[in-house]
């Protein structure tokens, strides 16, 4: 049931409409809206509708306006188009070693003169914790390779916070760009490194 999920009405590429579905009614939903920000679709015409389901995480779909007013849309015919789930709580622990070895530079990432040697402390398909020897400033943008038994992948991140910790520094960092492929493949890392750690234990 998608009722209570907050929502998006896009048309085009642009957002034209913010609410709250208030029915959902299996074969249509009812949208409360609470803020328009554009042209509304006219009954018939095709829109995207973004959900935000607490348990789903953020879905798309196709609808078709069967009605439509600056406080209610109605849609019918769902399609689902593209699901993105909600994984930043899924966390695992690790001593995983990593080599910074590009930096973002304006907007292209290239080599570092020296490279940095740092270990993952612990992950989410969202970002990670980073021991390290070395001072880096907030909001300093550095690339590493990172291999998985699902992928070999060269992933993009950005420091956010320091704080001082035996032998160097701890950092909070965040990915930067990551794609749905790039996060399905850390999200299916980070559940079989849970998974193989219950084992251990």
């Amino acid at each position: 049931m998608l009722e209570g999920s907050p929502s998006v009405v896009v048309v085009g590429d642009v957002e034209v409409a913010r609410g709250e579905v208030s029915v959902d009614a299996g074969l249509s939903l009812s949208i409360r809206l609470d803020e328009v920000l554009g042209a509304l679709p006219s009954p018939g015409e095709e829109a995207v509708l973004r959900t935000f389901e607490t348990v789903r995480g953020r879905r798309e779909y196709i609808v078709t306006v069967e009605k439509a007013n600056p406080g209610m849309i109605v849609v019918t015919d769902l399609e689902l188009i593209s699901a993105f789930q909600q994984r930043a709580i899924v966390r695992v622990h690790t001593d995983i070693p990593v080599t910074l070895v590009y930096e973002m530079t304006g907007e292209e990432l290239t080599e570092t003169e020296i490279p940095i040697q740092a270990t993952i402390l612990d992950l989410s398909a969202t970002g990670f914790r980073l021991h390290c020897a070395v001072p880096l400033d907030e909001g300093y943008k550095f690339g590493f390779h990172f291999a998985t038994v699902f992928d070999d992948l060269i992933l993009v991140a950005e420091t956010l916070r320091r704080e001082e910790a035996p032998r160097g520094y701890r950092y909070g960092c965040r990915f930067v760009g990551t794609t749905q492929r790039e996060a399905d493949s850390l999200h299916r890392f980070v559940l079989s490194e849970q998974i193989a750690q219950r084992y251990r234990a």
